[in-house]
């Protein structure tokens, strides 16, 4: 899918956010909960790049406070992977996202 020029700005503002926003807090703000395809939830904390757990099929939710944000990324790592989803709170895609990191801030 092509990235438009209008929504470049739009995309690299949600990122940078996401990016921006890390904190080392332990408490359940920074908590995001992945479900995959197969139904396997994953728990991620603490902001920072975490890989996701792979053979679970795509991402179809992420859940999380409202002022969370998180990045899906392609590869297993942040950097040099190329960002596929991003948003804050709770989301539900309608078509999974194959996504093999997230970074939450």
């Amino acid at each position: 899918m092509p990235i438009r020029p209008a929504n470049l700005a739009t995309m690299s503002a949600t990122i940078a956010g996401a990016v921006s926003g890390l904190t080392n807090r332990e408490d359940d703000s920074s908590t995001v909960r992945v479900t995959f395809e197969s139904g396997f939830e994953q728990t991620v904390r603490n902001g920072g790049c975490r890989t996701l757990k792979t053979g679970q099929g795509g991402v179809v939710e992420v859940d999380s406070e409202a002022g969370v944000r998180f990045a899906l990324f392609s590869g297993t790592s942040c950097q040099g992977s190329r960002a596929l989803a991003s948003g804050h709170g709770a989301v539900r895609f309608g078509d999974p996202v194959l996504a093999g990191a997230i970074v939450i801030g």
